[in-house]
């Protein structure tokens, strides 16, 4: 026989009904609608981020307006032809933007204005070829040009008189010019003026672009670089600061004297 016990065990089994859990319908179509946003939000980033850098590393459109005419020559990269006044052609370096260099250079040089000396140095020493510009720059130091004219409170007028290309050689400059000196010596102002003939040897800027800062937008460096003075006479070394032992001669035809800072002219 079974006990009681047992028998309301049995008839509780009998009345227990399984409880099964699940999720909300809503609740599931309001997580999966949320995921779709969050992946179209994603898709945008991605396509804004991408369209950012493209613009950023595309080049500018260039817009020509002749303003003669009024006629656009070119819109958006897209070439419309020539104007009785306006051509366009591939950028290439030439001979104004040789003469422009080497006549920047010599004013940088040789125009002496001690407030903005330093400056000037190094806007010349850019306009170097790197193997020279360090080169003059040690012995601009070694000599202790910069410190004299400081000292002796130099200010200086420079004159160019005549800026040339060579016939031969399209990289070969020559140009003459007169400096005019004023310092302290002994006490005493002192004037001076001196004659100088220099010579240049350009070549095509090796970084890129070719037209940048360091050599004023012209494309073009120097090589090397020789002064002279052309009377004859002794010069002072804080005229003549292109040191020969630094710089081998330009090749020439003809032969040309070597004058260091503080030596004659042979020629």
């Amino acid at each position: 026989m079974m006990n009681s016990n047992h028998i309301d065990s049995l008839k509780q089994e009998d009345n227990f009904t399984p409880l099964y859990l699940s999720r909300d319908p809503d609740d599931v179509l309001t997580i999966s609608s949320l995921f779709k946003a969050v992946w179209i939000l994603l898709v945008v980033l991605l396509l804004s981020v991408g369209i950012n850098v493209f613009l950023s590393l595309r080049k500018a459109d260039r817009i020509i307006i002749d303003k003669t005419s009024g006629r656009v020559t070119e819109l958006n990269n897209r070439d419309y032809g020539n104007t009785e006044s306006v051509s366009i052609t591939p950028d290439s370096p030439g001979e104004t933007d040789k003469r422009y260099l080497v006549k920047e250079f010599l004013t940088a040089l040789y125009d002496v204005e001690q407030t903005t000396r330093e400056a000037q140095v190094n806007k010349l020493l850019k306009m170097l070829d790197p193997d020279l510009s360090v080169a003059v720059a040690t012995r601009l130091k070694q000599n202790g040009v910069l410190a004299a004219e400081k000292m002796e409170s130099v200010n200086s007028v420079w004159d160019l008189q005549d800026l040339n290309i060579d016939e031969n050689d399209p990289y070969v400059l020559r140009a003459i010019g007169v400096r005019k000196i004023r310092r302290k010596a002994a006490g005493q102002d002192v004037e001076e003026s001196v004659q100088l003939k220099c010579k240049f040897l350009l070549k095509d800027s090796p970084t890129s672009p070719a037209r940048n800062d360091n050599n004023l937008r012209t494309g073009f460096t120097i090589l090397r670089f020789r002064v002279e003075p052309v009377n004859g006479k002794t010069v002072s070394p804080i005229t003549l600061t292109g040191d020969p032992t630094e710089q081998e001669a330009i090749p020439d035809q003809t032969t040309e004297a070597n004058t260091k800072p503080g030596a004659t002219d042979n020629q």
